[in-house]
């Protein structure tokens, strides 16, 4: 018994050593396993509190536009004959554009020459004075408008004998279409008194022959009206004449009414007819004398027109009698000058229908093609005169005929409109420093905010302002619609002191960092300036020369707080 007791024991305490040697192997797996989950621990990066200068930017990418664009269009209104550019195209200062028809302002300038012309012919017979060959161009003018005065009055006599003609005239239709009236009103009322004279007739007649027939039928019939199977033939007879006399008789009354019927309406028909002759003769009778009264009054302002012009048809050749003296050849003068500012008005109206640059540049738009009419508007103000509150070339694109008939964008001054979130817009203010670039040339530039546009838009549910940067000087190679990225400084600190954006986690209102003193890590609360995307002012709560933890990859987007990134 005792050896088993050993036995078990023995078996005992090689179970318990073999549980505590397995629970300190887990216990030793577990220990390996919390020290080293399998990656590599991560290397504690830091950081100096350092002394110098913090700039705060706003970063964004737009377009390149023309900050001066110039519509330009046509003087006067007229239609397109051609289109010599295109959208693209490069221009010259002075270089023609586009034309209208020139046809109308070719006459008004030779209208004009004419009367210059005129005018000089004048001032030269006023410095001359009285000739021969004046008095006999004098005397053929009176010769003339006495002639054009006889002819008038005698066109007066011969309208006032037209008119009296006339009235006798239309008279005379107008009775003949009473007369007609007349006798078509007797001789249709005849026809009807005649149709229903005949129906009485005829009635008479027709009841006779019945009353007759059905006396026959009832002389052979016996006095029966019964019929009955020994009816005899005659019987028979009679009243099938009978019945043919009554068929007879309704046959032809029924005509008759219907002839009187005829009768009216034909009557009807042609007073109307008749009326009708008589209103439109009365209606022409009027027309036409107030036609020759017209054309009585018109040979009569005829007269009054030549008497008008025979008399100054001898004032001129007195006048012409005598010399002219200094004022009367100073109003020649004066009359040949304002014919010559005519003749100028005119040529330049000739040349504005050849549209040309007014400046050297790039064409955006062209608002018309051949065969259009193109309104007359003016060549308008250049859009880039006004630098800060002008409409941007870009993203109008001339698209309206408002803009010019072709819109010419000024490639020596470039723009550049962003989008720029609301948070960051709000930091920026009109005349702002901002470094431009563009990728595609690897070109910089430097310029200024010049605009900040009200009106937000939407995207990707972030609200953003257009904001336009001009630029002080166009980089070379750089053309409207280039892709350029922009950096706007918002704020400057010099001689601060400053520590990596990264190192400052902002909760709210509360920005802290980790300083690390005698290797000890502690959360210090700080006020912060001027903060850009790599650096930040630190107003309190370290010193120049304190060494700041940096948070690790997992720790920047862990926890209650945020690191910053800048740009306040």
């Amino acid at each position: 018994m005792r050896g088993e007791r050993v036995l078990a024991w023995a078996r005992t305490h090689r179970v318990n050593v073999g549980l505590f040697l397995l629970l300190v192997v887990a216990v030793v797996a577990t220990a390996l396993v919390i020290a080293d989950p399998g990656e590599p621990q991560p290397v504690v990066r830091t950081a100096t509190v350092t002394r110098g200068d913090v700039t705060a930017t706003v970063t964004a990418s737009g377009n390149a536009e023309s900050s001066l664009r110039t519509p330009v269009s046509f003087e006067e209104s007229g239609t397109v004959t051609s289109v010599a550019v295109e959208p693209g195209d490069t221009v010259e200062l002075g270089q023609v554009l586009a034309t209208i028809d020139d046809a109308e302002a070719q006459a008004q300038l030779r209208t004009a020459e004419a009367q210059l012309a005129g005018a000089q012919a004048a001032l030269d017979q006023a410095r001359a004075g009285p000739s021969e060959v004046q008095s006999q161009r004098d005397q053929l003018a009176i010769t003339q408008a006495e002639q054009a005065l006889a002819d008038a009055r005698a066109a007066v006599t011969a309208a006032e004998k037209q008119l009296e003609l006339d009235r006798a005239a239309t008279q005379t239709t107008i009775d003949d279409a009473k007369t007609q009236l007349a006798n078509d009103d007797e001789a249709t009322a005849l026809a009807v008194e005649n149709a229903e004279e005949k129906l009485e007739v005829d009635t008479k007649t027709q009841n006779t022959l019945v009353e007759q027939a059905e006396a026959e039928e009832e002389a052979a019939c016996g006095g029966s009206t019964a019929d009955s199977d020994d009816d005899s033939v005659d019987c028979t007879r009679a009243k099938l004449a009978t019945e043919n006399a009554k068929n007879t008789r309704a046959a032809v009354l029924l005509a008759d009414e219907q002839a009187i019927e005829t009768a009216k309406q034909n009557r009807e028909a042609t007073l109307d007819r008749g009326r009708q002759a008589v209103t439109q003769a009365e209606q022409a009778r009027a027309d036409t004398l107030l036609k020759g009264q017209t054309a009585i009054e018109t040979s009569k302002q005829a007269v009054t027109k030549a008497e008008g012009d025979l008399a100054a048809a001898k004032l001129t050749a007195e006048e012409n009698a005598h010399p002219r003296t200094p004022e009367e050849i100073a109003q020649a003068q004066a009359t040949v000058d304002s014919a010559q500012v005519e003749v100028d008005r005119a040529r330049r109206a000739v040349e504005q229908t050849a549209l040309k640059a007014p400046q050297a540049g790039v064409v955006l738009a062209v608002n018309g093609e051949v065969g259009e009419y193109a309104n007359g508007q003016g060549s308008g103000e250049s859009a880039g005169a006004d630098a800060e509150g002008g409409d941007s070339a870009a993203s109008d694109a001339a698209t309206s005929a408002g803009d010019g008939f072709v819109v010419i964008a000024n490639l020596s001054e470039l723009a550049v409109t962003a989008e720029i979130p609301e948070a960051d817009a709000a930091k920026l203010e009109l005349g702002q420093r901002a470094t431009i670039s563009f990728p595609a040339t690897g070109a910089t530039a430097t310029g200024t905010v010049t605009r900040k546009n009200p009106q937000s838009t939407v995207s990707n549910d972030v609200v953003h302002y257009p904001v336009t940067i001009s630029l002080e000087t166009a980089p070379p190679g750089v053309g409207v619609g280039a892709t350029a990225n922009v950096s706007i400084t918002t704020g400057t600190a010099t001689g601060v002191l400053k520590a990596p954006t990264q190192a400052i986690t902002t909760t709210g209102d509360r920005s802290t960092v980790t300083v690390r003193r005698d290797g000890v890590d502690a959360v210090v609360p700080v006020r912060i300036g001027v903060s850009g995307p790599a650096e930040t002012e630190i107003i309190s709560g370290v010193s120049e020369g304190d060494v700041l933890v940096l948070p690790t990859p997992a720790a920047a987007t862990g926890g209650s707080g945020f690191p910053r990134t800048g740009g306040r």
